[in-house]
């Protein structure tokens, strides 16, 4: 197996791996994923599923470490994606009531009628993001909450 191995940067945390054959993250163009080898390239990361697939070294079903990451950026290179984001977070750390409140907060913002560009464009963004890290929660995390 090839590795690609991926660094994930926060302003609060540092993780990296080494054991992976793919770096999947969502992009401006949609889902996009890495082996080994790629192309140099820069792609801008939008909030969304950030997924690095770990082969199994005796031919058996593959894992995934799965995080929810925010806006930033992804450099890859040959042998390593770096990713760099405001934010991330496994799939425990998402409180679904919490991201529910933020969503709330973000569409009463957009209502409003006096808002600058800057601030309509914040509030859009805080949609945007509620509503990916909800959607994460939906696909990712365990449906107990829901009960």
């Amino acid at each position: 197996m090839n590795a690609i191995a991926l660094t994930l940067l926060t302003p609060i945390r540092t993780l990296h791996f080494e054991d992976g054959d793919l770096v999947v993250l969502m992009t401006k163009q949609g889902s996009e994923g890495f082996l080994y080898n790629h192309v140099p390239t820069l792609v801008e990361v939008v909030p969304g599923a950030l997924r690095y697939r770990v082969p199994d070294p005796f031919g058996g079903e593959d894992t995934w470490r799965i995080f929810f990451v925010s806006v930033g950026y992804a450099e890859i290179q040959c042998d390593h994606v770096t990713v760099v984001v405001n934010a991330a977070e496994l799939p425990g750390e998402i409180d679904e009531k919490r991201a529910m409140s933020a969503l709330k907060r973000a569409e009463d913002r957009l209502k409003k009628s006096n808002l600058t560009k800057l601030e309509q464009e914040h509030a859009e963004h805080g949609v945007r993001r509620a509503k990916a890290r909800l959607a994460f929660h939906r696909r990712y995390c365990s449906n107990e909450t829901a009960q």
